[in-house]
């Protein structure tokens, strides 16, 4: 005799709560693959190049990046995003119809604090490099700490390496040869906004809801200390700041969706917009050349491993089985649910292969948009 739906949920939840087997759904979709070759993290022998186009660039108050042609390198900020997570919900707004939920983290494993110094403190010299090659004549590091101008702008900075936790994933972020490192909401330092006038603002999605909440107070302090020591050394103030995102997730559903979905990609990925320079004048006004669009690697700077534990995928099952019991049995939807664990694994040497050549495209890039 065919068992009732309520029946039948009261002895699936009672199954799952007792740890039992969930029969052959549960068998089929979490049976083990076969154990991979061991991965082997090789640096990859054709690192593909990466070049910005002949619009590469977006220049906010461009008039006042003309005619700099003498400057000071007061900042060089490189941030590494390793960790990122992403979740859709599909179909919520369909009261009788089943629901998806997808979930993803990923973790970037394997590289080297020390290394990541180094690649800042090079970022440092390449845009030292770079601006110079444009004909701007740029202070010497060894001048500038000896400025006390200098001194009393580095008394406002944050810690060297910082650690940050943000909408946009977790990581590092690295100040290059002892520069101060200022980790500030980029609304902070030059408004931004979109659709006109009374369009949207902007978000800077590397920086959490506390350091902008915080950005506001910390600005007065900035904004008078960047000004004396454009004065004193009668040169543009020039802060650099980089975004490397090893980690990205993306999620894709919603309440009127019919499915929910997420894609982790083996890129290095460069935002636009947040990857700048910022220029502050000894008049005081500020203008930023950025990238218009992301720079993205070809060549992935690691591998992408699933790390999903078993338990976690029997959970996916047990919560699949439940809940679609329930909605048998006329007490709420069936839900599915994916839930992922990855790692991208790397090495110190793949992750730089990588990296510099599309740091250096950046640089040489952004200098572009300064001119003497």
């Amino acid at each position: 005799m065919l068992q009732s739906p309520s029946r039948f949920r009261r002895q699936t939840l009672a199954a799952v709560a007792a740890g039992l087997s969930l029969g052959p759904l549960a068998h089929a979709q979490t049976a083990e693959a076969p154990a991979a070759a061991p991965i082997e993290l090789n640096v990859p022998a054709d690192v593909k190049p990466v070049a910005l186009g002949d619009d590469a660039l977006d220049l906010e108050n461009a008039d006042k990046l003309k005619g700099v042609k003498k400057a000071v390198l007061a900042s060089v900020a490189v941030y590494v995003i390793t960790e990122a997570s992403g979740a859709a919900t599909a179909g919520a707004a369909f009261r009788d119809r089943n629901m998806a939920s997808a979930s993803t983290s990923l973790k970037v494993t394997g590289l080297d604090p020390a290394r990541l110094q180094a690649l800042a403190d090079d970022a440092h010299d390449q845009a030292l490099a770079a601006f110079r090659a444009r004909g701007i004549e740029v202070m010497s590091p060894e001048a500038l700490k000896a400025l006390p101008e200098f001194a009393a702008l580095a008394a406002l900075g944050d810690k060297n390496p910082l650690a940050v936790d943000a909408q946009a994933g977790k990581g590092t972020v690295f100040s290059a040869r002892g520069l101060p490192l200022f980790h500030l909401d980029e609304q902070v330092l030059l408004n931004r906004m979109v659709g006109g006038l009374f369009g949207a603002k902007v978000e800077d999605p590397y920086v959490s809801l506390g350091d902008k909440m915080a950005g506001g107070f910390r600005k007065a302090n900035l904004d008078t200390a960047l000004d004396k020591l454009a004065k004193a050394s009668d040169s543009t103030v020039l802060m650099v700041r980089l975004v490397l995102t090893a980690a990205q997730v993306k999620a894709a559903g919603g309440a009127f969706s019919l499915s929910a979905s997420t894609a982790a990609r083996d890129t290095l990925f460069m935002p636009a917009w947040t990857n700048r320079v910022l220029a502050h004048t000894p008049a005081g006004a500020r203008g930023r050349a950025s990238l218009k669009y992301a720079l993205v690697s070809e060549t992935p700077p690691g591998q992408i491993v699933d790390v999903t534990s078993t338990g976690t995928k029997v959970a996916n099952v047990a919560t699949t089985v439940v809940t679609f019991a329930a909605a048998l049995s006329g007490v709420g939807r069936g839900v599915a649910v994916s839930t992922q664990d990855l790692e991208m694994r790397t090495t110190p040497q793949w992750f730089d292969a990588v990296a510099r050549p599309q740091v250096q495209a950046t640089l040489e890039g952004l200098a572009k948009g300064l001119a003497p």
